[in-house]
């Protein structure tokens, strides 16, 4: 049975849907978080947090001197692209309560344990994915995968290891639906990368429990992403 949608996640679809139906349009600024507030009669709370869902998705940016802005590319056509098939629910949502438990020990093992050249295999690979999803603007999901494989590597763990390699066709199938709408989104792009980097930069520095908290952060944001386009997904 799904679980009711917190507040914060209606209201993060219904400001979807008025930027989808144009009455936010691209470049528009939203409504404070207090008029927000008042239009949906809440408090600011979960307006703050679906602000937080929708930046997440690279729906909105935060500008210098405040309030939210609406994408230039948020139009409805990217929007109806980033929706997810409902066949693809159900394994996107399993793959992420593995994920949500695997990668973020992972990181920290990979903290610990990892060698000089897995080290080096793991910056080869992160600039690899700056190269290809900043530089050339595609999704990067080979790179993306690879990244996190190499992380899992660094863990000298043979179970772990197993554990990836019998899941590398769904982590393929589901990372190709989840990347892919942030080809058209520039700072979404540049965010996940900077993530990715703040779990490398913690497993160099051999921080673990940091490289477990950034790996958190990671999932949490795609979490966030996730919860505008699967429906009944709850975070």
């Amino acid at each position: 049975m799904a679980q009711k949608e917190k507040i914060s996640q209606v209201i993060s679809r219904e400001l979807l849907n008025l930027i989808e139906t144009g009455q936010f349009p691209p470049g528009s600024k939203l409504p404070t978080e207090m008029e927000l507030a008042a239009r949906f009669g809440v408090s600011r709370i979960p307006i703050r947090e679906a602000l937080s869902v929708l930046r997440a998705a690279g729906v909105i940016s935060s500008r210098q001197g405040g309030g939210s802005y609406v994408e230039e590319v948020a139009g409805p056509a990217i929007l109806q692209r980033m929706r997810i098939e409902s066949d693809d629910v159900q394994s996107i949502k399993h793959l992420f309560e593995m994920r949500k438990i695997l990668e973020p020990e992972a990181a920290y093992l990979a903290a610990l344990r990892r060698t000089p050249k897995q080290l080096e295999r793991m910056k080869q690979v992160l600039k690899r994915l700056e190269n290809e999803s900043l530089d050339e603007g595609k999704s990067g999901m080979d790179a993306d995968i690879e990244f996190h494989r190499s992380i899992i590597l660094a863990t000298q763990n043979p179970i772990m290891i197993q554990m990836l390699e019998s899941l590398s066709a769904l982590y393929e199938r589901t990372l190709k639906i989840t990347l892919q709408p942030n080809m058209k989104l520039k700072q979404k792009r540049q965010a996940v990368y900077k993530e990715h980097k703040d779990i490398l930069l913690a497993i160099e520095a051999e921080e673990p429990e940091l490289a477990k908290i950034q790996c958190v952060i990671h999932l949490k944001n795609a979490e966030k992403k996730l919860s505008l386009f699967l429906k009944d997904y709850s975070i």
